[in-house]
């Protein structure tokens, strides 16, 4: 009997790996849509960055830009290429930071908006690193949205109108924003002014919001005084324009006019008596949302949780009375 020979076992199929050094690059230039800008923030050359991605581009057998006169475009295996790098690069620098940072204290990185962080958040945080003075806070407040995943931020206190502004799933909501107008008792005194209907508000100073933005016309004096059933006029006082939030509430505070109050801006100072609030039924809704926002990958982490469960405590609690 003649026996046949084993069958000769299948050869795994070796899959075609890539060089890991061209990710950076590739990372950078598609996020910024410019080889240029990818080399500046990489230290490196125009030429090296383009090097990398035709390199990258050969090794994977795709296309991965489409390269114009003045532009620069992804490609839909540009796009899957740039999810997974983003995701995998972050996940990297987060691991090297955890392990660089094993004996120091834990940080928390949290993005906002400047006029929020200065008149809510920057008060309240003495009596947290009270409580918790092993945990460093960092504070981004550039008025930017950012992706939190990618640029490695833990936490993100976002103000914004939800139909507009796409938000992950498990975004909490912190309150619905309403104004109403503010003003201090050294106007009052100084003007001499009465407030017994909003009408009398355009015998005072008005302190007005720069209109270019969209949430300065949801929260405009004009809005609020059709709200309430005003006929429009002129202020006897004239008007101020400001920029920043922040910026007019002090102005108020000083005396210098009426304020059209945001919520929770104006609620410390209301409550400490430098402002008071003449109609307080009269609270109109902005459209505008208070959002905690976590990064999935450090709400494991308990300074992280920590901070969190604080800040939930103090939006529940309301306006920070000084004693």
């Amino acid at each position: 009997m003649v026996s046949r020979p084993a069958a000769a076992r299948p050869v795994p199929r070796r899959k075609r790996p890539i060089q890991l050094a061209s990710l950076r690059g590739f990372e950078a230039a598609a996020r910024l849509l410019s080889f240029t800008l990818a080399a500046d923030e990489l230290a490196l050359t125009q030429s090296s960055i383009s090097r990398q991605i035709g390199a990258l581009e050969r090794q994977v057998g795709k296309q991965l830009f489409v390269r114009k006169t003045r532009a620069l475009e992804l490609t839909a295996a540009g796009e899957r290429l740039q999810r997974a790098v983003q995701q995998a690069l972050a996940a990297i620098d987060r691991s090297v930071d955890e392990i660089r940072g094993v004996g120091l204290p834990p940080r928390i990185s949290l993005t906002t908006y400047a006029s929020f962080a200065s008149q809510w958040l920057v008060p309240r945080l003495a009596a947290f690193q009270r409580e918790h003075p092993q945990i460093e806070i960092r504070i981004d407040a550039a008025d930017r949205f950012i992706d939190l995943r990618k640029e490695g931020v833990d936490v993100a206190i976002r103000w914004c109108s939800p139909e507009r502004t796409p938000l992950p799933t498990d975004a909490i909501e912190l309150l619905r924003e309403y104004v109403t107008p503010a003003v201090s008792s050294r106007l009052i005194e100084r003007t001499r002014v009465t407030l017994n209907t909003p009408a009398d508000l355009f015998k005072l100073p008005l302190l007005e919001m720069d209109e270019s933005a969209p949430s300065s016309i949801a929260s405009s004096w004009q809005r609020w005084f059709d709200f309430a059933g005003v006929p429009p006029q002129s202020p006897a006082g004239g008007r101020m324009t400001f920029s920043f939030i922040d910026q007019a509430v002090q102005a108020a505070i000083r005396g210098q006019g009426a304020v059209m109050g945001r919520s929770p801006l104006i609620e410390d100072s209301v409550a400490a008596g430098d402002l008071t609030t003449p109609f307080p039924q009269l609270k109109m809704q902005t459209g505008y949302h208070y959002y905690l926002v976590v990064n999935p990958d450090s709400a494991r982490l308990p300074h992280v949780a920590t901070f969190t469960q604080w800040l939930l405590e103090e939006f529940r609690r309301g306006p920070m009375r000084l004693t």
